[in-house]
């Protein structure tokens, strides 16, 4: 028994078997295809509309909502955000412009 590097035999490795020929499958001939019961008639659009609020409803019960406070931090927080992206944007625009411009590929408006 020869062994790896590892220490382990090599028979321990998985092999791939031949598949084992089978015989084909018959099949019985099908009986006369049976029609499908008929269909409920589906229900309109408008009488689901009522179970659907009430769902809504329910899962908004359940929310836990931010307070007062919080969602003034929140707020200052997004505006705060809001601005330093502006100037930052600003900036580089300008930035780019100025060079562009030294640079003789700026815009030569008229």
């Amino acid at each position: 028994m020869a062994t790896n590097e590892m220490g382990k035999s090599d028979e321990s490795k998985a092999s791939i078997k031949p598949k084992k020929d089978r015989a084909p499958k018959v099949e019985a001939p099908k009986a006369a295809v049976k029609a499908r019961p008929a269909r409920a008639p589906a229900a309109s659009p408008f009488s689901r509309v009522g179970p659907y609020l009430r769902e809504v409803q329910t899962e908004l019960k359940k929310t836990n909502w931010p307070s007062k406070a919080e969602m003034i931090a929140s707020t200052q927080i997004v505006i705060g955000l809001l601005v330093v992206v502006g100037v930052y944007i600003f900036v580089l625009d300008q930035s780019l412009a100025f060079l562009f411009t030294k640079a003789g590929l700026g815009f030569h408006g008229k």
